[in-house]
């Protein structure tokens, strides 16, 4: 599909109208903007219009969807290493507490093997004597 006079005229139609807006419905945070924010704005626009008046424009058709398809494959990334990240958390958290457990049952059972031997050598002493 080429940009057909129509198209054009209908774009420069739009544009003007959205010129002579009131300010009340003119978007305050454009006027925020630095000017290569606008710049970059427009080139993106721009390309946007290119890419989808003309499919058959291969570099920037091509251009388009490789770059949909990498964020993508990022934002699914990202997600998959967040979720990965929360699990190691909770795994370490785990082996911690599980650690901490077996160390205190450990002592636990020393002092009372100590005790047990403790009653075994009185026991024994005064079966002895």
């Amino acid at each position: 599909m080429h940009l057909t006079p129509t198209t054009i005229i209908g774009l420069a139609l739009f544009g003007f109208v959205l010129a002579l807006l009131p300010d009340k419905y003119k978007p305050k945070w454009i006027y925020r903007l630095n000017w290569w924010q606008m710049l970059i704005g427009l080139i993106a626009v721009v390309a946007a219009i290119v890419i989808l008046a003309t499919p058959e424009f291969c570099a920037l058709g091509l251009l388009g969807d490789s770059t949909f398809f990498d964020i993508l494959v990022l934002a699914i990334s990202i997600q998959l290493q967040v979720i990965l990240s929360r699990i190691g958390v909770r795994a370490v958290s785990a082996v911690k507490w599980t650690i901490r457990r077996m160390v205190i049952m450990a002592m636990l059972l020393a002092m009372a093997a100590q005790d047990m031997a403790a009653v075994a050598q009185k026991v024994v002493h005064r079966l002895l004597s």
